[in-house]
């Protein structure tokens, strides 16, 4: 008896072969050799395909001559500049299920099928009738469809094991599944896989109907959209919810999600993650149903290989066997790579081994990070800091290193801001020290330069430090000012850039690409202090208009929150941002771990404004204040 698993596994590998012919059958209406005829006049109901009676007279019933007319004619709505149809007829090849075969394979199987040669021999009924001529081409139409998509047969692998290893039978299934409210937990940790699932479930290659995915809270759908599908089919719509989201939140923030979010839902809810971190026990306690799955192993590649390409699973085991792979490392996408056309077994594993070799280096390298390896090499650099070049210009982001001097304060203890008389030993040097006007600003950096030499000598963690600030005032207040000075009070560098110039790039993927290696050249290089100004000019996703460009400015916003909370997880990198309007700052920006300390700079009063100055004249304003003085004494000698 077959296991709700194996029945599942069925079920899915059925709907993609469906889809496949279907989608053959759409090239062959385009080719004029069929017709769609909807169910009830209602295109969304399914429908009917016939052959055009145009396109009969061409087919006589033999197979290979048919099928080569169909070959020609399909050729001719495709963009195959290389072939024409009259060739296609003399072509001594012929393509099958999306590979070439030989002329001795097509006539054994030809001669296996026992094909007809002319329209009499499928019957005098049939043939009256023009059923078994409908028959006929249909069933070679259908031999078009495209090979099983790697990705969509693993997925549905990954779904099938995963659902037997979790211990649900078919029945309990079933019946879960016919609540209006369902909520199912899956958590396969396997890279890719959300993504995969997101894809099936829009594509109907898993329900038996289409499905729309939202978002439940703020973030992209499984398959990485910030908004629903919206077409043509008749869909469904499912609430989702994926591990890029969760990681996000912390508990404050799941608890809220949980209680406003999904407990109020009135629709369908699909929680994914494809970590292998546990599922957060709230979520767990509110689903339906909770399936746990594992990563892909030898046994599932060889299924791949047997579905796909019709590889004996034995002969694909016995070779990992010989070559010692044991797979733990690949994703979904890694076997679609691996696996392409005119490949030997052989060059697959090969290859495969390669890139769960280099998976294996990746995952290690972030337990390092994880577990203090990251943790002790940043501390080193503290050190190090000055003693090599650490980084070039780059057109999304500038580098500016601190100044250093003799002069240069080397105590730890804070410094008071310079009086209006008092010579400044460093003042062509812009230190915090010496600034004036930033009020609880300044405050802020001189607690975090006594912060960093207690996390220098292992005394509070990194995760204890008050390193992430939003600097807001009026154009001309001094913040790009105040990071350069921070830059040179703490003694590491600055990476400067700002938002419009991530934006001069235009293109949404050119821009994010800049908003990327912004963060990763500073997270690569601890420590450092990256500034990112003009932040409100990134958008919200408070204000949406209801046309294409929300879809733009969400991106942006999504991709900025994912970057923050990367930089917030690496030891040694300060974030600061700048703006003149923050109320237009998108408010998941200001969250916890994100920009969540705010200072407001206000333009300098009287007291400020001496000091400015003072520390601009520095040994000159003794002078300056001599000659102010006499000149007033001699205004007054003649008033």
């Amino acid at each position: 008896m077959m296991s709700a698993g194996q029945r599942l596994l069925t079920y899915l590998l059925a709907r993609q072969k469906r889809a496949a012919r279907l989608e053959a059958f759409g090239r062959a209406l385009d080719a004029g050799l069929l017709e769609r005829h909807p169910i009830g006049g209602d295109e969304r109901s399914g429908a009917i395909w016939n052959l055009d009676p145009d396109a009969s007279e061409m087919f006589c019933g033999a197979v290979d001559r048919d099928r080569k007319v169909i070959s020609a004619l399909l050729a001719r709505t495709s963009q195959d500049e290389h072939s024409t149809p009259e060739e296609e007829l003399n072509e001594p090849w012929v393509q099958t299920q999306g590979r070439k075969e030989s002329p001795e394979t097509s006539a054994r199987r030809s001669r296996s099928a026992k094909p007809s040669t002319c329209l009499a021999t499928l019957g005098k009924a049939a043939a009256g009738t023009g059923t078994g001529l409908r028959h006929h081409v249909l069933s070679l139409i259908a031999g078009y469809a495209a090979a099983p998509e790697i990705t969509e047969v693993t997925t549905a692998l990954l779904l099938a094991r995963a659902l037997d290893r979790s211990g649900h039978g078919l029945g309990q299934v079933l019946t879960t599944l016919k609540s209006k409210t369902l909520i199912v937990a899956l958590t396969i940790p396997v890279r890719d896989f959300e993504r995969n699932l997101g894809r099936l479930l829009e594509d109907g290659l898993v329900m038996p109907f289409y499905v729309s995915l939202e978002p439940v809270a703020e973030g992209r759908s499984l398959t990485g959209r910030y908004q629903p599908v919206a077409d043509s089919r008749r869909r469904k719509s499912f609430f989702c919810l994926s591990g890029a989201q969760l990681k996000t939140y912390d508990d404050e923030e799941l608890r809220d999600v949980v209680s406003k979010k999904i407990l109020t839902a009135h629709k369908p809810l699909i929680i994914c993650d494809e970590t292998d971190r546990a599922l957060p026990t709230r979520l767990a306690a509110v689903a339906d149903m909770v399936v746990e799955g594992s990563g892909i192993d030898g046994r599932m590649i060889a299924d791949v290989l047997a579905i796909c390409f019709g590889i004996p699973a034995r002969r694909s085991l016995s070779l990992m066997t010989e070559t010692g792979f044991d797979p733990k490392y690949l994703g979904i996408d890694d076997l679609a790579i691996a696996m392409r056309p005119g490949r030997s077994l052989e060059q697959i594993i090969s290859i495969l081994s390669s890139l769960d070799v280099e998976n294996a280096a990746h995952a290690e390298a972030a337990d390092d990070d994880e577990q203090g390896g990251a943790h002790a090499r940043m501390r080193r650099k503290w050190g190090q800091i000055g003693s090599k070049d650490l980084g070039q210009k780059s057109g999304s982001y500038d580098v500016i290193e601190p100044a250093r001097t003799e002069t240069a304060p080397k105590s730890a203890e804070p410094v008071e801001p310079q009086s209006a008389g008092t010579a400044s030993a460093d003042r062509n040097h812009l230190l915090v020290e010496n600034l004036a006007g930033y009020g609880e600003a300044q405050k802020w950096a001189l607690d975090l330069k006594l912060d960093l030499d207690a996390f220098r000598n292992e005394d509070v963690n990194w995760a204890d430090l008050s390193t992430r600030l939003l600097l807001s005032g009026p154009p001309g207040t001094g913040k790009t000012t105040f990071a350069k000075a921070l830059g040179n009070t703490l003694q590491i560098p600055l990476v400067a850039t700002s938002v419009a110039r991530w934006l001069e790039l235009s293109n949404l993927g050119e821009v994010l690409a800049a908003m990327s290696a912004t963060f990763k050249y500073a997270s690569s290089h601890p420590p450092c202090i990256l500034f990112v100004d003009e932040i409100d000019n990134i958008g919200s996703r408070g204000n949406a208009s209801g046309d294409f460009r929300d879809d733009y400015w969400s991106s942006l916003v999504n991709r900025l929150l994912e970057l923050l909370d990367g930089a917030a997880k690496t030891e040694g990198v300060i974030v600061v941002g700048a703006t003149n309007r923050p109320e237009k700052i998108d408010r998941a920006l200001l969250r916890s771990g994100r920009l969540e300390k705010h200072v407001v700079i206000q333009p300098p009063d009287t007291e400020a404004l001496v000091g400015i100055i003072a520390h601009h004249l520095g040994d000159d304003l003794d002078a300056v204040m001599s000659g102010v003085g006499t000149q007033t004494e001699a205004e007054q000698a003649n008033g």
